[in-house]
């Protein structure tokens, strides 16, 4: 049947009725309620509804009947035992015998009831529900005891309980472990038997001045095991007060921290250690974050304001980034080397250069990762300059600082195997100054020694920012100039040093005039070893000084007569534009995809009147040298506009010209200017307008370059690496500057498709070209073969024979109607 609702459910019981006849049922619970007590029931029969009774409901007490038909109370109290061991159950019945009364409550029952005397049933059920509640807390409180002496027993920490004058009661496992006492030799001891000879009585004196005023005492003791051996203890004592306040015991907690102590003691003497070395000592975490730099490292790294080395700051100072750009520079062969040791150098704030002596090293986890890293870093810059000193006396004339024979052999090696690497030619200039011996004997070898210095000072001032100078005897003097286009080129070189020494030298309140003798050799048509070289010079100075002197000589005949050629025609070239003996050739640019031409690359020729047209190879290196290119180039930068705009207007066919620069032209500062005024004259379209340069001319000065192309760029003009891949450019500038072509040069078009090594630096080009943004124009195309093949890998655009070799200007409207399709 429903429960009956009670009307106060604050205060209400919870019973459940275990009865087979429903009026008894209502019997009872009325006179509980008559009794003053609000109840919500319910009543079940049988087993089963029993234990569903039990499980959804919350009750307070079960009221059984002993007798029933379907279900007695034994099995209901059973059921009741097993779902629960302090649910009251209390038997009301008329039935129960006094010995089935006993045995009801052996198997668990709290009380019984007779059903015709139900006085005592409420004080039943509030006893049995009182019990319950205190069995419950007890049976809590036990637990709690037990998990407590549980955790006690199995703490780490040492822990024993004295009694309130200080007599030890109990210790747990860990203080028998730690102390080696056993609970039974610690028992009735007084606790200071632990304490060693070598703790300060004060701190005692602490730990009882502090117990007596009822507080815990916190502090590190130094104690003693059983076996003598000393330890340290971190120890918390704690009084126990009665409920009136009274202190009955003490209850003492301890740890071992002897590791702890002397890994700190053995930190503060390391860091003692590091504080007072002369080195520089810095430890960065994994990333390379300096977390600690010593007094020398702040000192060394200037860092004026240093306080303390484990100061923390949310930016790291000056002397700390230093640190950290070292560590950082070195990252990652530290951690994959372990060790890292090199020489470096810095350049501090007032301009001083500081070099350094590295060790750094990667600290290892036990996973063996990486933790931290340090450094090690030793100031070297006197012993580096004491180095320096040396190798100067050692390489150097002490009279001009001049480099000496010593370096001069060494420099010449470099400069042979340079040389031979690249496939470029060097010459050695053997100088001797004329009548040096009358003029030092006549003057004073003091005099002389002034005006050698004065000598060498004018030879330095006038030979190329490449070459070398040395001091090689008394009056002797050697330059060594590499990279030279064509052995012809020193002829410029010695026209430059005679022009030096047109101007008197001022010395002792009078006027010196000198000139000297020189001898020509060239690598590697007058030898290939240091040693031919110098001595076939000297041989040819020698015979320079037989022939009268104040002149100079080649080593090779042939050179010799050459080079008179060579002044001949240089004297000719100064006339030359003014006498309009410069024209321009031009060599047309086909598309690989249409065929059709789309652009011209002008080229420079002279008409001599007697010699008629001179190869550029015989007068371009004269131009450069004698700085007409830098004139010669503007006119043909500006003919050519004229020339593809004369063109245009004929044809009304847009046409790209290729023009190239000289080295003299693009090192110049004002080339986009001149480019821009160009321009503005002849009406030229900038993005029609391409200029040439090669590799060298790129990186002989980075920021002049970079800053050149950009203005080159904001003017809308093209520019192109002509001869890629003959020079030295690294791959990296190629998308540093603002570049809009390559040309590969010839040399590794011409056994296209034949050999695999070039056809290998012709594809790879092509790919990286085109990777960066860049067209691909290949030059010297003169074969059916070679074409199909750069067709093959992309390639944008070709010139070469095969097209067309260079033609005048009269020829350009011929050349723009041609198409690569037509000549299959």
């Amino acid at each position: 049947m429903e429960p009956r609702k009670p009307e106060d459910p604050q205060k209400q019981w919870r019973i459940l009725v275990v009865e087979d006849n429903e009026d008894d049922a209502l019997l009872v619970i009325n006179h509980l309620e008559v009794q003053g007590w609000s109840v919500f029931w319910e009543r079940v029969e049988t087993e089963d509804s029993l234990q569903q009774a039990l499980t959804n409901g919350d009750w307070d007490v079960v009221l059984s009947d002993y007798s029933m038909p379907l279900f007695d109370g034994a099995h209901a109290l059973a059921s009741v035992r097993q779902y629960s061991e302090d649910l009251p159950f209390i038997y009301v019945s008329g039935t129960l015998g006094e010995f089935a009364a006993v045995e009801a409550i052996k198997a668990g029952a709290q009380d019984y009831i007779v059903k015709n005397d139900l006085q005592r049933l409420a004080p039943v059920i509030q006893r049995a529900i009182d019990e319950r509640a205190t069995e419950k807390t007890n049976r809590a409180s036990r637990q709690l005891l037990r998990k407590l002496s549980q955790a006690v027993d199995q703490a780490a920490d040492s822990i024993f309980i004295t009694d309130r004058e200080g007599h030890i009661e109990y210790v747990n496992p860990a203080f028998e472990r730690m102390t080696g006492y056993s609970a039974a030799q610690a028992q009735g001891k007084h606790f200071t038997l632990l304490k060693a000879p070598e703790q300060n009585p004060e701190a005692y004196a602490a730990i009882n001045e502090t117990l007596r005023e009822g507080r815990t005492y916190r502090g590190t003791l130094l104690n003693r095991t059983l076996a003598g051996d000393v330890f340290f203890e971190e120890k918390v004592i704690s009084p126990l007060v009665d409920a009136e306040g009274r202190i009955t015991h003490f209850v003492s907690t301890g740890r071992d921290v002897t590791e702890r102590i002397k890994a700190e003691e053995d930190r503060l003497r390391l860091n003692a250690i590091l504080e007072a070395t002369t080195d520089a000592v810095a430890i960065s975490d994994a990333e390379g974050k300096v977390m600690y730099l010593n007094r020398s490292g702040h000192e060394l790294f200037g860092d004026a304001d240093y306080e303390t080395p484990y100061r923390v700051e949310s930016q790291l100072n000056h002397a700390m980034q230093t640190a950290q750009e070292l560590i950082l520079s070195a990252l990652a062969q530290a951690d994959k080397h372990g060790v890292v040791e090199r020489e470096s150098m810095l350049k501090l704030s007032n301009g001083e250069q500081l070099y350094l002596s590295e060790v750094i090293m990667a600290h290892r986890d036990k996973s063996g990762k990486t933790a931290y890293f340090s450094t090690i870093a030793r100031n070297i810059s006197e012993r580096k300059q004491f180095e320096a000193e040396l190798q100067h006396q050692a390489t150097h004339d002490s009279l001009t600082g001049l480099a000496n024979r010593v370096m001069l052999g060494q420099q010449l090696q470099s400069e042979i195997q340079r040389a031979e690497q690249h496939q470029s030619r060097m010459a050695v200039l053997f100088l001797d100054m004329d009548n040096f011996k009358r003029i030092n004997d006549s003057l004073g070898h003091g005099t002389g020694d002034l005006l050698l210095q004065q000598i060498s000072g004018r030879l330095s001032r006038h030979i190329r920012p490449n070459d070398l100078l040395a001091r090689y005897g008394a009056d002797e003097f050697v330059i060594v100039a590499s990279d030279l286009n064509a052995p012809e080129a020193i002829v410029g070189v010695l026209d430059k040093l005679k022009r030096a020494f047109e101007a008197p030298i001022r010395l002792a309140e009078q006027d010196i005039f000198l000139s000297f003798t020189a001898g020509v050799s060239i690598w590697p048509d007058d030898g290939e070893t240091v040693e031919a070289l110098l001595r076939n010079a000297d041989s040819a100075m020698n015979q320079a000084k037989a022939a009268g002197g104040r002149a100079f000589r080649f080593y090779a005949p042939a050179m010799n007569e050459r080079q008179q050629d060579l002044l001949a025609l240089e004297s000719d070239l100064h006339w030359a534009l003014e006498r309009n003996e410069f024209v321009i050739y031009y060599q047309p640019q086909a598309d690989m995809r249409s065929g059709k031409v789309v652009g011209m690359e002008a080229l420079l020729r002279w008409k001599h009147p007697e010699r008629g047209l001179i190869q550029p190879d015989d007068f371009i290196p004269l131009l450069e040298e004698t700085g007409l290119i830098v004139k010669v180039g503007l006119w043909v930068l500006k003919q050519a506009c004229l020339d593809a705009m004369a063109q245009q207007a004929d044809t009304q066919q847009a046409l790209r010209m290729s023009v190239n620069l000289s080295a003299r032209q693009f090192a110049a500062g004002d080339l986009a200017a001149k480019v821009a005024e160009v321009l503005a004259d002849t009406g030229f379209a900038p993005n029609q307008l391409e200029l040439e340069i090669t590799e060298q001319m790129l990186i002989n000065d980075l920021e002049t370059s970079a800053g050149t192309l950009e203005a080159l760029q904001r003017l809308g003009v093209r520019v192109a690496i002509d001869d890629f891949g003959t020079g030295y450019c690294s791959l990296a500038y190629l998308k540093r500057f603002p570049l809009h072509a390559l040309k590969i040069d010839r040399t590794f078009v011409s056994e296209l498709p034949d050999n695999l090594g070039d056809s290998a630096i012709v594809e790879a080009t092509i790919l990286l070209a085109h990777k960066l943004g860049l067209e691909v124009v290949a030059e010297g195309v003169e074969q059916s073969a070679q074409l199909q093949f750069l067709r093959k890998l992309g390639c944008n655009m070709v010139q070469g024979y095969y097209l067309s070799k260079p033609l005048p200007v009269t020829e350009l409207a011929a050349m723009l109607a041609l198409n690569l399709n037509d000549l299959y």
